[in-house]
């Protein structure tokens, strides 16, 4: 009967102590979470934005007059508010828990000394936020990016930079196609009603 209690009492023991080390892991890991911080990239209201310039692989420059966007390319075309919107919105407040490296010295190995893109935002006071885009981490899916006036190079989500991988004819609303496609099948009803009286 003694020994039983000795084997009960050893066997409550043991099992706060691995309640006691579950708990003590869990929160190691919970401080070691905390220690990821979020890093601001860029920091700007996107309702502050009067342009948007695409240069690199593709040539975009969208110009807020009046509350409408339009592409300085296409005078007259219309361009799809939504489109142009979602762009904005994708830069204003890009973060990321993966600063890759503080002031490097070689910016080559993250393709940003001759970025091929570059994203400018210019805000109403005047300033402009430029993103330069770099290579790909295939690994990460994801792209190296340095804003200018920061010297830290920052790894970010892929859409940020793919996004704008459009020329400008893509951003036309295709309004007008619908319309004149109208416009033929009102012709042909005439027309089909005429040939019939």
């Amino acid at each position: 009967m003694k020994k039983q209690k000795i084997q009960l009492l050893v066997l409550l023991i043991v099992c706060l102590a691995c309640v006691g080390g579950y708990f003590f892991i869990r929160s190691q890991s919970f401080e070691t979470e905390e220690e990821t911080t979020e890093v601001s990239v860029t920091d700007f209201n996107k309702d502050d934005v009067t342009e948007l310039i695409v240069s690199g692989d593709h040539e975009l420059h969208f110009v807020l007059e009046d509350g409408t966007w339009t592409e300085s390319s296409l005078p007259g075309e219309s361009i799809s508010q939504e489109s142009v919107n979602l762009l904005v919105s994708e830069i204003d407040n890009i973060t990321t828990t993966e600063t890759v490296v503080e002031n490097p010295e070689d910016l080559s190995q993250y393709g940003l000394a001759e970025p091929f893109r570059t994203i400018q935002a210019v805000l109403s006071d005047g300033t402009t936020v430029t993103i330069h885009a770099g290579s790909e981490s295939t690994l990460l899916s994801k792209y190296y990016v340095q804003v200018e006036g920061d010297e830290n190079v920052y790894l970010v989500s892929s859409y940020i930079v793919t996004d704008f991988d459009k020329t400008a004819e893509e951003f036309v609303e295709e309004e007008e196609t619908e319309s004149s496609e109208e416009s033929a099948e009102v012709e042909e009803t005439e027309s089909s009603e005429e040939s019939a009286g």
